[in-house]
């Protein structure tokens, strides 16, 4: 088996792997990976569960999607003597809800500092 690593094009082109191929693709967490043709086998980067190391993975036909859950790297495996292509769809929205519910609460803070009247406005701690 070879492996080799995406090109750093668009990240919606499809890649195309040759049978017995492995790609590594760097993903970031919530990326869909998507089966154009053929069949594949996603192995998400390892991670601890339990005290133990644990890497998932999924076979897909085409048409069939796989939701990352972790950043890292990816490896897509071609598993029939066809080649095959995957597209890699990024996620649009980077932010974390950690980040999103921190923003919120910060908002929320400056809104009833300017409602007792101890800042000037909202904008006034940016």
């Amino acid at each position: 088996m070879t492996a080799r690593h995406a090109a750093l094009s668009r990240a919606a082109d499809p890649a195309c792997i040759a049978p017995g191929e492995c790609l590594l693709l760097p993903v970031s967490r919530g990326t869909l990976l998507f089966a154009v043709e053929g069949h594949v086998r996603v192995v998400e980067a390892p991670r601890w569960v339990a005290e133990q190391m644990l890497a998932v993975s999924q076979h897909l036909d085409a048409g069939q999607a796989h939701q990352v859950d972790a950043e890292g790297w990816v490896q897509v495996l071609a598993l029939d003597d066809a080649p095959a292509r995957v597209a890699r769809l990024t996620p649009t929205a980077p932010t974390s809800a950690l980040a999103a519910g921190l923003q919120a609460l910060w908002r929320t803070a400056l809104a009833r500092l300017a409602r007792v009247g101890r800042v000037s406005g909202p904008t006034a701690l940016r």
